[in-house]
């Protein structure tokens, strides 16, 4: 599994015109994504025909910011070409909907955008065209979006993620998602048709996912489809979420809160990525933050810094699992500013020596926490 991440919160792939956001959203889309590109080699960003993405980050980020990210293959864009669409019946001249059209239809049909807009240059150019821009920077900006480009087969992905809820429903095996298989397919009604179109739409991320090995913040969970493809995603949202854990658990604000609360900008992802702590973090916490729970991701984290895997098994390591320490907030009540500071909260002196000697040794995660640490007490 790589450590490449699906980003599709920067509209709707559905959408055909630009959404109106608050500057609250736009402040948080930011901020999720400032947290991916720290934590993640690269983003892969899905758009849309219209490719608001690409015009909610030159506005957002600027130009120069933009083709940084771009140039260091930190940034990608995807077409989302397939489409998968139901119908809710036929118009009468009235402007009233006769569902009755419906029955003996297929409850999903599959397709794909088509033609000019599968033109990765005209997508770039139908951003570009909102703003006033330099012909000879356009065309650079252009060439360097052009290499960071992802159009996939749409209609091969919708076609069998169609077929595939479709059969799910037919097994039954949407039931605990509210769809139960009480009718055929084709004599589905309205609502049902719905519940299965927006099924079809995880389906097919899903498949997409699975195609080009792209962890996901959705978490799939609640969906009991394509189990083995689900398992194979990646948990990206476990990545964030343990991320968040170990920065609480060291007394510090999380990735998106330092963004959002300015006390980093946008452009620090270049200087901060490219630590090599951030690097290795990065190789971390994507092989053992996928599928671990808070209590578990805090142990591996222990184990990383004392550079055993096995030190929840010594006495040392016994002591301090039985104190809850890697449980720390409720149980415990203290506010932990690093690893010594635990221990001397705790008072417990006997301890010292252990950590002074043993902490540290080598490269591990917490040294990139430390430098994060470091870059908020410089601009402070």
């Amino acid at each position: 599994m790589g450590r490449e991440v699906f980003n599709n919160y920067i509209g709707s792939p559905y959408d055909f015109a630009y959404p109106r956001l608050t500057s609250e959203q736009e402040k948080s889309i930011l901020a999720g994504l400032y947290e991916q590109l720290l934590i993640f080699d690269k983003v892969i960003v899905s758009t849309n025909r219209v490719n608001f993405a690409l015009f909610f980050l030159l506005k957002s980020i600027g130009i120069n910011s933009l083709e940084r990210l771009l140039d260091n293959g930190y940034l990608k864009f995807m077409i989302w070409t397939p489409v998968i669409i139901t119908s809710s019946g036929s118009q009468r001249d009235d402007g009233t909907i006769d569902e009755s059209t419906i029955y003996g239809k297929p409850p999903i049909a599959a397709g794909m955008l088509s033609g000019e807009d599968l033109d990765p240059e005209k997508n770039i150019n139908n951003a570009l065209s909102h703003f006033t821009i330099n012909r000879d920077r356009k065309r650079i900006l252009t060439r360097t979006a052009l290499k960071n480009y992802i159009v996939p087969d749409g209609m091969e992905f919708s076609t069998e993620s169609a077929r595939c809820v479709i059969d799910a429903y037919q097994n039954n095996n949407l039931a605990g998602l509210g769809l139960p298989y009480n009718t055929e397919p084709n004599q589905m009604n309205v609502d049902d048709r719905i519940k299965l179109l927006n099924l079809g739409h995880k389906v097919l991320e899903t498949a997409i996912l699975s195609k080009y090995q792209f962890k996901s913040y959705e978490n799939y969970e609640h969906y009991k489809i394509l189990q083995k493809n689900i398992e194979n995603i990646g948990k990206a949202f476990n990545i964030s979420e343990n991320t968040d854990v170990l920065f609480k658990f060291e007394n510090l604000p999380n990735l998106r809160e330092l963004f959002l609360n300015e006390r980093f900008d946008f452009d620090s992802v270049f200087s901060i990525r490219n630590m090599p702590n951030a690097r290795y973090y990065r190789k971390w916490i994507n092989e053992v933050g996928e599928n671990c729970n808070a209590e578990e991701i805090t142990k591996e984290y222990f184990n990383e810094v004392t550079g055993s895997t096995k030190f929840f098994e010594s006495k040392k390591g016994k002591l301090v699992k039985t104190l809850g320490l890697y449980g720390i907030n409720t149980a415990l009540g203290l506010t932990i500013s690093g690893m010594a500071g635990a221990i001397s909260g705790l008072g417990l002196g006997f301890l010292e020596n252990f950590w002074l000697d043993d902490i540290l040794k080598g490269r591990n995660p917490s040294l990139f926490i430390k430098d994060i640490r470091d870059k908020i007490e410089r601009v402070e």
